[in-house]
């Protein structure tokens, strides 16, 4: 599936403009000895109840050997609006058997260490 040029858009100006939480965990997860290829802001094709409907999942991390999503929150997150879009979207990418990890950006700026550990456990 071709992914559309306006996901491949918002995608890159989403890495472009990662925020400090996603900065660090990248920083971690390219550099550390995971020995696993992680996408940074990666577009996933999701299959809906409407067969004809395209939809895309920008993931904040992606690694599809392990077929992990790892997505990182902060208080917009907290919002009910999103609260309600990030269930629907866990839910879509489960359907396609990939796992989401959630972290919190506190988890990262704070033990940063302990996020890599549950990271590499499950992996």
């Amino acid at each position: 599936m071709r992914t559309p040029e306006i996901i491949t858009i918002a995608a890159r100006d989403l890495r472009k403009n990662m925020t400090k939480a996603e900065r660090v965990l990248w920083n971690e997860l390219r550099y550390d000895n995971l020995w696993i290829r992680f996408y940074r802001q990666k577009p996933i094709h999701v299959f809906t109840e409407n067969s004809w409907l395209e939809r895309f999942i920008i993931a904040d991390f992606y690694c599809s050997d392990k077929n992990i999503v790892i997505e990182l929150d902060w208080e917009i997150h907290l919002k009910k609006e999103v609260l309600e879009l990030d269930k629907e979207k866990e839910k879509l990418l489960e359907n396609k058997w990939i796992t989401v990890m959630r972290f919190k950006n506190e988890e990262i700026f704070e033990n940063i260490w302990q996020v890599l550990e549950k990271i590499k456990n499950y992996l």
